[in-house]
């Protein structure tokens, strides 16, 4: 009977590693893909100088391309993290992009433009995007924790085409 006991206890510690290893690499590969997504959001961006919609030439159709290759379908809250004063800030699905969203919206991934202008006047000489993604842990539709988010930042554009934020 005491062999029994043991044996069970040491099963539980057995399970309860296997469970903690299990869910650190669930988390650790996801972190890295929402690093993967911002990178590629940004390089985009970058590209072409700013947020362009003409024709086969969208940046938002490329990010959308982009997104549909990687497999990434996270959502998050953009009011909660880019809600600051003085910026325009956009949740974006897929190509559908709706700036100033509420509280209550989830989006792929979140645009805020933060403006520089030229000191004492109101022209805007260069911009710059702040780009933010999400990601959970989920193992089918059990969603383990709430939602993380990973932030990154273009370079500075100068004189970027921007046909989105107004």
């Amino acid at each position: 009977m005491r062999e029994s006991i043991g044996s069970a206890w040491l099963m539980i510690i057995v399970m309860t590693f296997i469970t903690l290893f299990s869910g650190y690499l669930a988390f650790s590969i996801n972190y890295s893909k929402s690093f993967r997504v911002k990178d590629g959001i940004v390089e985009r961006i970058q590209k072409h100088n700013g947020l362009v919609k003409t024709g086969s030439k969208s940046t938002l159709k490329e990010i959308d391309d982009f997104l549909a290759e990687i497999g990434y379908n996270a959502k998050g809250n953009c009011f909660k993290f880019c809600n600051e004063e003085g910026n325009d800030f956009a949740g974006i699905n897929g190509t559908t992009f709706k700036q100033n969203p509420s509280d209550r919206e989830l989006f792929n991934y979140c645009l805020v433009k933060v403006r520089a202008y030229q000191s004492g006047t109101n022209v805007m000489t260069s911009s710059y995007y702040k780009v933010i993604v999400f990601f959970s842990l989920r193992i089918g539709s059990i969603s383990l924790l709430s939602s993380f988010h990973t932030q990154g930042e273009t370079q500075t554009l100068y004189y970027a085409t921007d046909d989105y934020f107004r």
